[in-house]
């Protein structure tokens, strides 16, 4: 189906994702059939193979959408831009029922691993494009930062997504800027 801005398209896509969603609640993918899909959906089935040959193919359009969505977006550690952070978890959030399917555990795909790494690097905090002339303690702060981001980026998804993404790019920004028990323990004064 590729990316369409005809609505009916947009309106099949999205019927096809949230009938997905729910059914891979209590089923496996694997054993979800196209005639489910179809019917849970609304969709005649002509309609989808007119489109894709099977739910796998859909799946990987979907995930191509996303990152490309992610690899429009420049990464934070050649800006230092708290916008950028916004850019990416707005990616994400325009994304949820799909996102959702991929971290169900009756999804046996590793399609969320793709994405999941280009969103990380995409927040990624860096000192330099270069490490060299770094110590290796500026080198461990940045991995540091980097995996709270990672953190922080699979628990608001595992989570539905309810904070906003601005709210999750002040988390982040934040936590890197100020440090962490700054944010936690406002009134307290660390040596």
């Amino acid at each position: 189906m590729k990316r369409s801005r005809n609505i009916r398209v947009v309106r099949t896509q999205t019927a096809l994702l949230e009938a997905l969603e729910r059914l891979i609640q209590t089923k496996k993918l694997s054993g979800i059939t196209i005639t489910e899909l179809c019917t849970e959906a609304d969709i005649n089935r002509n309609t989808f193979y007119y489109h894709y040959n099977n739910i796998i193919e859909f799946l990987d359009e979907h995930k191509q959408i996303v990152l490309d969505e992610l690899n429009d977006i420049t990464d934070v550690s050649t800006t230092h831009s708290k916008e950028n952070l916004i850019e990416i978890f707005n990616v994400l959030k325009y994304h949820p029922h799909f996102l959702n399917i991929l971290i169900s555990p009756n999804c046996d795909l590793d399609l969320f691993n793709d994405i999941f790494a280009i969103a990380s690097k995409k927040a990624s905090f860096s000192l330099s494009k270069h490490e060299d002339g770094f110590t290796n303690k500026e080198l461990l702060i940045c991995t540091y930062c980097n995996a709270g981001c990672n953190a922080v980026i699979r628990s608001w998804i595992l989570k539905g997504m309810r904070e906003t993404p601005e709210e999750i790019a002040d988390i982040i920004w934040e936590s890197s800027k100020k440090g962490i028990f700054s944010l936690m323990f406002p009134n307290e004064s660390f040596n």
